[in-house]
């Protein structure tokens, strides 16, 4: 009797066609996780946004800080939105751990704001920061701050739209200009102001406001753009412009915005001929019906 076997033909052939399908298949496989991290990421802003309006519906309407401060410079533990959710019940958060609704299964591995700013390096809007946080000089450190109930540490990767003009004392301060702000910092130079609570009846358009958004910290809404220095928006998806981030909104809905549809804040000094040329861009990509970083766009804009 003969023994039926493969040949050795036969199994170069079968190990081909395997090695085939699975160069085919690694690419897809890839990609759909990629989604799926995207779609966790997304549902993760909306719950964010969903705690955000809780909160201000038991405070008077007030929208939640991006941290409460007491000066100009940071030099005191300053909490933090997420910690601030975490700590009051609306979003529950553990300690530094990237199992969170307030982690991005995208993020890379990396402390986003260590030394300040992120620079020039793109990986850093990537990354994350813990808060609650202190800033010292140039850096930035985790602390809890046990008085005010804040007894843990939570790894955030996204960025909040807030006026954070931490670290330098500014001439004037414009209330209800973002989403938020960094409630008590001040005075301002030219008048006795300091940081307030926004309410939510200074937003024209919630619907259109970024509320949050893939990324470190706050603030800086005039470097939003890939490749700008110091841009803590974190592109961490796939999108045309160098890619997208997902966002949540002040109506508490969440959607994706790519790098190419992303709007920045007004220059530094908007008024100088140097600058009519971003002044003009950010005015057209905060446009009606475009996604806004200002709570008046239409305020914003009208002396220019």
């Amino acid at each position: 009797m003969h023994r039926r076997a493969f040949t050795l033909i036969e199994l170069l052939v079968t190990i081909a066609v395997m090695a085939l399908l699975i160069s085919i298949l690694l690419p897809a496989l890839g990609a759909a996780r990629k989604t799926a991290r995207a779609a966790v990421c997304l549902s993760s802003q909306r719950q964010s946004a969903i705690g955000m309006a809780a909160y201000s519906g038991d405070n008077k309407e007030i929208v939640i800080p991006s941290y409460n401060m007491s000066d100009t410079s940071g030099n005191t533990p300053c909490d933090g939105w997420a910690a601030i959710l975490d700590r009051d019940g609306y979003v529950p958060a553990s300690v530094q751990t990237k199992a969170s609704v307030f982690y991005c299964p995208e993020t890379i591995d990396i402390e986003g704001l260590a030394t300040g700013q992120t620079g020039t390096d793109p990986l850093l809007p990537k990354g994350w920061m813990d808060w609650p946080n202190m800033r010292t000089g140039v850096r930035n450190f985790p602390m809890l701050i046990p008085d005010k109930g804040f007894n843990k540490i939570i790894r955030v990767s996204y960025w909040i739209n807030a006026d954070n003009p931490i670290g330098a004392q500014v001439d004037a301060i414009v209330p209800d200009s973002f989403f938020t702000g960094s409630v008590g910092y001040g005075p301002a130079k030219n008048e006795p102001k300091f940081i307030k609570h926004t309410r939510f009846a200074a937003f024209k358009r919630p619907s259109s406001l970024i509320a949050t958004a893939d990324g470190v910290y706050a603030g800086r809404q005039r470097d939003n753009k890939v490749g700008t220095t110091n841009s803590r928006i974190g592109y961490r998806h796939p999108g045309s412009g160098g890619g997208a981030a997902n966002v949540a909104f002040a109506d508490g809905h969440a959607s994706v915005v790519t790098a190419r549809d992303f709007p920045r804040g007004l220059p530094q000094n908007p008024s100088s001929p140097a600058s009519a040329g971003a002044t003009a861009a950010s005015k057209s990509e905060n446009s009606f019906g475009r996604p806004t970083v200002y709570a008046d766009p239409d305020k914003t804009f009208a002396p220019y």
